[in-house]
């Protein structure tokens, strides 16, 4: 895509990317067997600081141990080192940025003209997604 004049919002509370903790804290899983001790050091090994923050602010602690991997390959987007990266890609898969490049050759339009409000977007995806710093990464959930 295109680099183009971003304006992303600034990093005050009103506009953070991390939700706030939550007052309370969620009891970690407690394995009930070596198996499932083994499958929660390999979901941690595998997916890194994204599984932390998965049980930290997602998981809802119904799920056991052997449906988090599923759980979390259901929710889990991706993760970006910056929150930009993933606005950049969702506008891509969506094919805007094509047919945003198409118009602008077939109107002629300048590049400068007609941009996408990266703000506006993000602000209309956190209905669907949650967005969590940690460990220099933003790890993105679906909601």
């Amino acid at each position: 895509m295109e680099n183009e004049h971003i304006n992303y919002p600034d990093s005050d509370d009103e506009n953070r990317t991390t939700s706030p903790p939550t007052p309370e804290l969620r009891a970690p899983p407690q394995p009930e067997s070596r198996q499932e001790a083994r499958l929660l050091e390999c979901l941690r090994t595998e997916h890194g600081a994204a599984f932390d923050v998965y049980l930290e602010h997602i998981w809802n602690g119904i799920e056991s141990i052997t449906d988090m991997e599923a759980d979390f390959n259901n929710l889990h987007w991706a993760s970006f080192e910056k929150v930009e990266q993933f606005v950049d890609d969702f506008i891509d898969s969506l094919g805007w940025g094509d047919a945003r490049d198409h118009a602008l050759r077939e109107w002629a339009i300048p590049n400068n003209i007609l941009v996408f409000d990266r703000r506006a977007f993000l602000d209309h995806i956190r209905n669907d997604f949650e967005f969590h710093e940690r460990d220099g990464e933003t790890h993105v959930f679906v909601k």
